[in-house]
This record gives structure tokens, C-alpha cells and sequence, in this order.
């Protein structure tokens, strides 16, 4: 009993240190406790998303995370960077260089995965676990390593464009199921279960 009670208030000190009344974030989505946010302001999230313990956000250029998106455990997307050419200091300027990190709907981020700023991944794209991001992914293309290279692309197989036109996200099609199971209505637009 104490286990679980203590778990609860581990769980609510680290929500409330999240700010995510901060972000601009649509629900129903999970965002785990432990997922760290920088520059909460620049940061917009999309419904049926989903992100995994132990991440890193920095929306100091802004970050955009599109609806239905699934990001694994420990994965760290950055905004921005230092300077450190032409620069009169060393080894990198007081000021920042900001660019826009943006993740298309229905994107599946795997576990271990850095994105680095500027970078655009298209919608329904896969990027495999513990790859490093540095240039833009196409709508469907499945890329890994380091750097990220393409190793697949999933719009031979399916017609990506028509799924997210149609929110076939599994988030949402869990959530639909779970509402079934316990005989509530159907309509999971004002559902805010997961936080």
C-alpha cells in the first residue's frame, strides 16, 4: 500500500514540475511523468500521440509533434544549437542558432532516437531505434543509423495520405476499444483519460 502511495506522489511531484499547462498540446494523448520539456511556449503537441518515459524536448526553435505520433523511451529532439563558426568566443557563441523541429502525423520514433535542429519527418515515416536525425524524412520512408539513412519506405505497401485523412492512429483505435470494453459511448473527442 505505502509502495503504490509513494509511486503516486513520485508520479504527481514530477507532473507538476512538467508545466504542461505551458505547452499547447491536444487530448487525449500520454505523456509520461518523467518526459522532460524545455521552452514550453514553442512546443505544440497533437492529439493520440503518444510519449514514452524518459524523453527530452527542447522547443527553443519550436517543435511541433503531429497527431498519432508514437515516440519511444528516451528520445531527444533539440531545436536548437550553438554557434560556433564565426564566432568571437570559444568553443561556441553566447547565442544560439533556433531551427524548427516538426514530426508529421502518425510517425513512429523508436527508442533511443536524437533529432537534431531543423529537421522535418513527413507523416506515417519510421525511424528506427538509436538513430540520429540530421536531414529531412520523407511521408512514409522508414530511416536508421547514424547518420539516419533510408532503409525502407512504407508507401509501397500502403496509402499513407488516406490513414491520417482518416485518424486510423492506434492510439485513438485503443482508446475506442477501451471505451467498447467498459460500455461507454464511443465519442473519445472530450475523453481526456490519458494526461
Amino acid at each position: 500500500m505505502f509502495k503504490n502511495l509513494f509511486k503516486k506522489f513520485i508520479a504527481s511531484y514530477h507532473r507538476k514540475k512538467q508545466q504542461l499547462h505551458l505547452i499547447n498540446w491536444s487530448r487525449p494523448a500520454y505523456i509520461h511523468y518523467t518526459v522532460k520539456f524545455y521552452f514550453h511556449k514553442n512546443i505544440t503537441i497533437g492529439k493520440y500521440t503518444k510519449l514514452m518515459p524518459y524523453c527530452h524536448f527542447d522547443g527553443e526553435g519550436g517543435l511541433t509533434i503531429g497527431d498519432g505520433t508514437m515516440i519511444g523511451q528516451k528520445t531527444v529532439i533539440l531545436s536548437s544549437h550553438h554557434k560556433y563558426k564565426g564566432i568571437d568566443y570559444l568553443p561556441f557563441s553566447l547565442e544560439d542558432e533556433k531551427k524548427p523541429v516538426v514530426l508529421g502525423k502518425g510517425c513512429w520514433i523508436g527508442y533511443g532516437v536524437m533529432i537534431c535542429p531543423g529537421v522535418t519527418i513527413g507523416d506515417g515515416a519510421v525511424v528506427a531505434m538509436g538513430s540520429v536525425v540530421t536531414k529531412n524524412v520523407a511521408s512514409g520512408q522508414v530511416v536508421g543509423g547514424n547518420p539516419a539513412r533510408v532503409i525502407g519506405d512504407r508507401n509501397e505497401s500502403m496509402n499513407i495520405a488516406e490513414i491520417v485523412g482518416q485518424e486510423k492512429f492506434i492510439l485513438k483505435k485503443m482508446l475506442e476499444e477501451s471505451l467498447v470494453r467498459r460500455q461507454k459511448r464511443a465519442n473519445i473527442t472530450d475523453y481526456n483519460l490519458l494526461k
